[in-house]
């Protein structure tokens, strides 16, 4: 799960973003146009007329977040530009940045139109540029028309229209490719994710509830024979199938509880602080945690074994450490969320087998899992550090992530 701000620009406001690039370039070039006019060419009324184009496109561009779906919706609005835009090359001349100015158009429509729409475009701004080099040619006292001029004017410059179109159309296409398989990639991830859930849940189910209600049965299968033969060995039995089915509801509950935190959007070191609470307030020993101000976004099974090896390492402590103090800390290295677990307690020596079941081999195969590793320092009558390092999540668009 991801908060808003991690969430990535979608295909269709990448499309925008391009055409909105596309129309700033279309109002440098008018600019530019409008600066190196030939002198014979200036008037009021060319310059007002770029001017205005200029304006317009400037506007269109400072505030193409309310524009665009008007012009994608409407592409009259489209056709009425390739209007005013004609007009001022048959005003102007059809050759020079304004020229290019209008080609930029056939590429916005590419990318906002697709295919029938472009088509559409560039064939109307041909019409256009021919209708404006006429009247152009019309308006001049002794126009010179050689061969070249004649083949650049009516054949070359004419075809940049669908080219530019064609350009925009392919940049659209890729737009898409890369919006699919980015799609792709996330439907293969939540997939992954579903299943390595499901495996994680029925580990868990298998070392807990499982496993409570499996010797609770086997109690309860013997009590027939207890109760023939020694009633008070039978009361006994039934104290334990009782005390096994509280065992289970409660590893139930635990389950659900985690389940719940995993799919909410508190913060890791929330959820450890409200974890170091209820410890504390269970067992009278005192809790630190120390955080820092950075963001910790974990995946989902990492986020669930931080929290479980915590379990873990509270209930060693309670039972093995006699601790007074137990200090959380969180940092960020890296790629990396490191939990430091510190307890003032009795320590023990590592490479020497504990009484007991410490379940240190459970904690490392579950940080394992989580794609991380955990260290155990410890020393006789110094206290124990587990320090567990576990990787963040990646800042993409994952709908997985959790912060």
């Amino acid at each position: 799960m991801g908060t808003a701000a991690d969430q990535k620009e979608t295909p269709r406001e990448r499309l925008a973003a391009l055409a909105r690039l596309l129309i700033q370039l279309r109002f440098l070039l008018t600019g530019v146009a409008l600066l190196l006019l030939p002198p014979q060419q200036i008037s009021a009324g060319v310059a007002l007329a770029l001017i205005s184009y200029a304006v317009l496109s400037w506007l269109l561009s400072r505030y193409w977040g309310r524009f665009s779906a008007h012009v994608v919706r409407y592409p009259v609005l489209t056709v009425a530009d390739i209007l005013v835009s004609s007009a001022i090359l048959a005003m102007s001349g059809l050759s020079g940045a304004f020229f290019l100015a209008t080609v930029l158009t056939s590429a916005t429509a590419g990318v906002l139109y697709g295919v029938r729409g472009v088509a559409g475009i560039s064939a109307l701004q041909i019409l256009g540029y021919l209708a404006a080099l006429f009247t152009y040619l019309g308006g001049l006292s002794t126009p010179t028309v050689t061969l070249w001029v004649t083949v650049q004017a009516i054949v070359i410059q004419p075809l940049l229209y669908p080219t530019a179109g064609y350009i925009g159309l392919r940049l659209r296409g890729l737009f898409e490719e890369l919006a699919a398989e980015q799609e792709r990639r996330r439907a293969a991830e939540r997939a992954a994710a579903a299943a390595e859930e499901r495996a994680r849940l029925a580990r868990d189910m298998h070392d807990s509830v499982a496993k409570t209600l499996h010797g609770a049965a086997l109690a309860a299968q013997a009590l027939p024979v207890w109760l023939r033969k020694d009633p008070e060995r039978a009361e006994a039995t039934a104290a334990q199938v009782v005390k096994a089915a509280e065992t289970a509801a409660r590893e139930a509950r635990q389950l659900i509880s985690d389940l719940r935190e995993e799919t909410s959007d508190t913060p890791i070191a929330d959820q450890i602080a409200e974890v170091l609470r209820e410890w504390s307030a269970r067992t009278g020993v005192r809790t630190q945690l120390r955080s820092c101000d950075s963001p910790l976004p974990l995946m989902v099974t990492a986020r669930h074994e931080a929290i479980a090896i915590l379990r873990e390492a509270l209930t060693n402590v309670h039972r093995h450490a006699h601790a007074a103090t137990v200090t959380v800390e969180l940092t960020a290295e890296a790629s990396h969320l490191v939990m430091t677990i510190h307890d003032d307690g009795q320590g023990f020596d590592p490479e020497v087998p504990a009484p007991g079941h410490y379940g240190l081999v459970g904690m490392q195969e579950r940080a394992i899992r989580a794609g991380g590793h955990l260290v155990i320092d410890s020393t006789p009558g110094e206290g124990t550090t587990l320090t567990v390092r576990l990787p963040l999540a990646p800042s993409c668009e994952n709908s997985d992530l959790s912060q």
